[in-house]
């Protein structure tokens, strides 16, 4: 089965029907472009479906130098990309898709009142209106097969083609020399029952192409807890605290799970703990690393030592630490899992401890678990325009690609602002 053999119009051929894949559709429509789209799946937009259960976090309103920083050491690559796409650019077409956002106390920006279903939706229902817009699923890259045979004027050999697997079929799709682009936008590799399963990575290999293993990011980490903790540690909550590592600190929600803890605060953390976690291992160092919660970072030690000095009365000290402190039954059974008698006795120890609580953590969450990975195609296989160096006309942007960034909007802004860069550079690809 072969489709559009020896097409001569310019035409962008998507793999992967994810944000990146869906936003670079749109654009390149736009643009006047052919777009057709290939997913593995029965259906687009699976893991975005997935991110938007508990709140669909669109990007971030904090400052453009600020947002930037939290690419870590890929600051510097994103932040022309992010200029080029910034977070209110994101929120500009989200109005022009029909969807309002807000800002919500956090700084985070949602839709106002559009679910991530129905947001998909209104994207869909704007790319199939398009008479340029074809959309295939169940269709796997398989292979890539380059032709070694130089074209000369008026050859209508392919320069490539692309091969796909659909309900036992192959599919053949040929790219012919500035008449077709290539987008990859293909994901990463957590979440696979969403199709981001990474199972790509044999197909660009086999071309010659660096890709970096897929590593767990903005996952949870275990620790070691006793039996008698572990039953109360059933993912329940500890709220409004911070956690901190080495020189890092992040603030938000953590949660408490039977294999260790996992949350909002824990994620902008989870690359350095992961790497630190590893680099023990290799050096025979001991085994896991540490992270210190604070369970009260709007108080000073001082204050809260005054608090706890207070006269107890008959009451016991889970009693005393709820009143004076407001300390909650599970923080208390988590101070008391991972701290001694004596500490307990100690009003100034105490006060420390609860600010500088220490956790043991000893190994990072399988990549199924997580919500993103690091890892993925590096950026020495293309150039500045996201151009895959050795195959020109063929593109890769958004998860695919070997960066990482927090959860809080960091994740979909990436992909939504490199593919606007792919889908620019695939316009002067062709007009060059």
């Amino acid at each position: 089965m072969s489709i559009n053999k020896s097409s001569k119009e310019k035409k962008v051929v998507i793999i992967g029907g994810g944000p990146t894949g869906l936003f670079a559709a749109y654009n390149l429509l736009e643009k006047g472009f052919t777009v057709e789209l290939y997913d593995q799946m029965t259906a687009v937009g699976k893991k975005f479906l997935v991110a938007g259960h508990g709140g669909l976090n669109l990007t971030h309103s904090e400052s453009l130098p600020t947002f930037t920083s939290r690419y870590g050491k890929d600051a510097k690559r994103f932040k022309p990309w992010l200029e080029g796409f910034s977070p209110k650019d994101l929120r500009e077409w989200c109005k022009k898709l029909g969807v309002e956002t807000f800002i919500g106390t956090s700084g985070r920006v949602f839709p106002q009142k559009f679910k991530a279903g129905e947001m998909l939706l209104l994207w869909l229902k704007k790319l199939k209106e398009n008479p340029n817009f074809q959309l295939f699923t169940k269709h796997r890259l398989k292979q890539i097969e380059t032709n070694k045979k130089k074209l000369g004027k008026g050859n209508d050999l392919p320069k490539a083609t692309l091969i796909f697997e659909s309900e036992n079929q192959k599919v053949s799709v040929s790219i012919f020399e500035k008449q077709t682009a290539v987008l990859f936008a293909l994901g990463g590799g957590s979440w696979s029952k969403t199709g981001s399963d990474g199972l790509w990575i044999e197909a660009l290999q086999n071309l010659g192409l660096l890709v970096a293993p897929f590593k767990s990011m903005n996952s949870g980490f275990e620790c070691n807890w006793s039996t008698h903790f572990e039953k109360k540690a059933q993912f329940k909550p500890l709220k409004n605290i911070s956690l901190s590592f080495q020189k890092q600190t992040s603030r938000g929600e953590l949660m408490v799970t039977p294999y260790g803890i996992e949350g909002g605060a824990l994620y902008p953390l989870s690359g350095f703990l992961r790497d630190e976690i590893e680099k023990n291992q290799k050096t025979n160092s001991e085994m896991g690393t540490k992270v210190y919660l604070d369970l009260y970072p709007d108080l000073d030690k001082e204050e809260l030592i005054e608090r706890l000095n207070k006269p107890r009365g008959k009451n016991s000290l889970s009693n005393h630490l709820r009143k004076k402190v407001k300390l909650g039954s599970l923080a208390f059974s988590l101070l008391k899992e991972v701290t001694s008698k004596d500490i307990l006795k100690d009003n100034e120890r105490l006060a420390e401890t609860l600010k500088h609580l220490p956790l043991k953590l000893l190994k990072i969450r399988p990549l199924e678990e997580s919500i993103s990975t690091s890892g993925g195609l590096t950026f020495n296989n293309l150039d500045d325009s996201l151009m895959v160096s050795s195959l020109p006309g063929f593109f890769a942007a958004g998860e695919m690609l070997d960066w990482e960034a927090p959860t809080g909007g960091y994740l979909l802004q990436g992909c939504f602002s490199t593919a606007y860069h792919a889908s620019d550079s695939i316009l002067s690809y062709f007009s060059s």
